[in-house]
């Protein structure tokens, strides 16, 4: 790698990089995932009484 590639590739990693800042108050990553898999779950129980109900 050269030296305007490598300046390439420094410019793009600084902009890219993220962090994580705790002051934002996000919820906590279970209830994130709780909300996701809820209707998903409701979803699965559904089908599976149908083809029970079939069966």
């Amino acid at each position: 790698m050269n030296y305007a590639q490598a300046r390439t590739y420094e410019k793009r990693a600084r902009a890219t990089t993220a962090t994580w800042d705790g002051e934002y108050g996000h919820q906590p990553r279970f209830a994130e995932l709780a909300v996701a898999m809820l209707p998903a779950s409701l979803i699965l129980a559904a089908a599976t009484a149908l083809l029970v109900v079939l069966i």
